[in-house]
């Protein structure tokens, strides 16, 4: 429609054009007739008549040639507004289409050391992420997500998230009412539903990758809106995440547990500040394993899985550009770690300890480039047993080539109670996000 405007706006000022032509052609006349002198025998009034004559043909052919351009003119209006109705809907629907299927890869490549010398140290391919999101109509859609640089060799595929969203109650301004499903990040705290393509530091915390591996649960849960600034949520799961130590020896992509884990939670939320709390509640299950030092089978109970998590997020806290993070973990379960005893792997623990878990974490923008993070978290798998906590200080500085590419260098030193252990670790990654 705005080319129709231009047409129409056109029409006029081609027509004044056309008569000030025409005025200057019969003024320049005007001015050669007289230089010439009157013609012998014609009166000055004859001359006027005639003028006046040949001034009314010159109007009409121009009234003619109006006419024929403005003839000329709608006819490419009704062609542009023909055109439009014929594009615009394959516009819209090609726009529709592009939007049902959104991307969400990441690579990160890495230089890795700690002291140790462990299989995966050098250079790797930390995560290889493809990713993609499917709308199927304004209230479902499906999320897609494989890790294809897993295993040993770090060639191998695997499922990260098979998710399905169903907005019940959409909103735009709020959380509505939504229900989500599959294998997906637990919503606790608020790390574990961070990606590992926004985090600062290289990997989380040690609690959470000790007591949630893989940071994905199986289950369904839903969120619902309270009001503008706040949601709960409540799901049901299987009791071990995907990566559970006892899940993956299981090699089943089933509920290890007779009975099926529940989490709630609260978040509130605004444009400076958020916080959350959460508690999740299973059980793990029993097993058994030959003891190498005696020779004999021993049977290791199920235990009740209950955390409490409570978390929250300051922008621009102190000063501008400061933004400070925390959270903290209040747990009871058996930890799934192992030890080496006469060439056997055996379970650390065999029985429910309360456990202790806790980061803070700030990180300070120098510019839109520049970023500064430094976060001290604690893991302590037994509280009533001194000597087995583990302290970690990281410091992390982040340099944005673009907002897609992203240099990281950072250093993070475990302090073990006990023995001390030769295990700092330097990273140097590059992440490239599309």
């Amino acid at each position: 429609m705005n080319r129709t405007w231009r047409f129409y706006l056109a029409t006029p000022i081609v027509s004044c054009m056309l008569i000030g032509f025409m005025g200057q052609a019969l003024a320049n006349e005007g001015v050669s007739g007289a230089a010439a002198g009157r013609p012998a025998g014609v009166s000055a009034k004859q001359q006027d008549t005639q003028r006046l004559q040949e001034l009314q043909q010159r109007i009409e052919q121009l009234q003619a040639q109006l006419e024929s351009l403005q003839r000329e003119m709608e006819e490419v209006r009704l062609y542009i507004e023909e055109q439009s109705q014929e594009t615009i809907p394959v516009i819209q629907t090609n726009l529709a289409e592009a939007l049902r299927v959104r991307p969400g890869n990441y690579i990160q490549f890495q230089w890795f050391d700690s002291q140790e010398n462990r299989a995966n140290e050098g250079f790797q391919l930390r995560r290889f992420r493809v990713s993609q999101t499917n709308v199927l109509d304004p209230r479902t859609q499906m999320r897609l997500a494989f890790d294809v640089s897993t295993g040993s060799q770090r060639i191998s595929a695997e499922l990260r998230d098979a998710q399905l969203v169903w907005d019940i109650e959409p909103t735009v301004e709020r959380v509505g009412v939504q229900l989500l499903a599959g294998q997906q990040p637990l919503p606790l705290g608020y790390e574990l539903e961070r990606s590992s393509g926004e985090r600062e530091l290289p990997e989380r915390a040690l609690y959470n990758r000790t007591m949630f591996a893989g940071e994905r649960g199986r289950g369904a849960f839903l969120r619902y809106g309270l009001g503008n600034n706040a949601f709960a949520h409540f799901g049901l799961w299987n009791s071990l995440t995907f990566q559970d130590p006892q899940q993956t020896s299981a090699n089943t992509f089933g509920n290890l547990g007779s009975t099926l884990a529940w989490h709630a939670g609260f978040r509130y939320y605004t444009l400076t500040y958020e916080w959350g709390v959460s508690g999740f509640f299973g059980k793990r299950p029993g097993f058994s394993f030959n003891d190498p030092s005696t020779n004999q089978p021993v049977q290791v109970p199920s235990v009740n899985r209950e955390f409490i998590f409570v978390d929250a997020t300051l922008l621009d806290a102190l000063v501008e550009g400061l933004t400070l993070r925390g959270e903290l973990m209040l747990g009871k379960d058996r930890v799934p770690t192992t030890r080496t005893v006469s060439g056997v792997t055996v379970p650390r623990f065999t029985r429910s300890t309360n456990i202790l878990g806790y980061q803070i974490q700030g990180t300070y923008r120098l510019n839109y480039r520049n970023f500064l993070t430094v976060r001290y978290d604690v893991f302590d798998p037994d509280t009533g047993r001194g000597g087995d906590s583990t302290r970690t200080w990281g410091f992390a500085y982040s340099y944005f080539i673009n907002p897609a590419v992203r240099l990281t260098a950072a250093y993070e030193i475990p302090d073990e109670e006990g023995t001390e252990v030769r295990n700092n670790q330097w990273t140097l990654r590059i992440q490239y996000r599309y």
